[in-house]
């Protein structure tokens, strides 16, 4: 059997001074099939949030809106989609991986997840992370998962036009396998070795 993937897909969304979506556009909407483009829209078109105010009014707020799906690939073709989950926040425009730490790499079967709360500054940059990490993870995994976010770039929340500071949450999920494919080459062996 298929083994079930998520998927991430990011809307760029004008939300209305009544909490609705005015404007929505897909991002990279070329790269999936137009049916699972459509039925993202509509899902996130669905959406309402309870408006910021300014001086006690409602008003506009422009942000990034994440759909989070499960895909469970059918042998024959295609696939059965479950939505995993909806978060509003600063959208994303470059993502960066940091090279794995190299004790980590040397540790076979070793697997951990790690969450980086970035505090996202008016420029789009994280000004401020903050590593959320379980009791006995290494030191390198929490430096590691800091520089990733730094090299992180987004298009900040607008609160009536506005550029505001917001906080982006990032879950990485760390493996490193332990064992040797099937299939062993030792060029592509080479090239994983040095890849991390």
């Amino acid at each position: 059997p298929l083994a079930p993937y998520p998927v991430t897909i990011w809307s760029r969304v004008l939300f209305g001074t009544d909490g609705k979506p005015q404007t929505l556009e897909v991002v990279d909407a070329d790269q999936y099939p137009a049916g699972f483009v459509n039925n993202v829209k509509q899902r996130v078109a669905q959406a309402s949030i309870e408006p910021p105010k300014v001086d006690g009014k409602p008003v506009t707020l422009r942000s990034g809106v994440e759909m989070r799906f499960v895909i469970t690939p059918k042998p024959e073709g295609g696939g059965a989609v479950r939505v995993d989950g909806m978060s509003i926040s600063a959208l994303p425009v470059k993502r960066y991986l940091a090279a794995y730490p190299a004790e980590i790499t040397a540790t076979g079967g070793w697997e951990g997840e790690i969450t980086g709360v970035c505090t996202v500054g008016v420029n789009g940059r994280c000004r401020k992370v903050d590593i959320v990490v379980n009791a006995g993870m290494p030191e390198s995994v929490r430096r590691y998962a800091k520089a990733t976010l730094d090299g992180w770039e987004f298009e900040p929340q607008e609160v009536d036009g506005k550029p505001i500071e917001s906080e982006f949450r990032l879950a990485i999920q760390l493996n490193t396998l332990d064992a040797t494919p099937e299939d062993f080459r030792q060029d592509k062996f080479d090239r994983v070795t040095k890849k991390r």
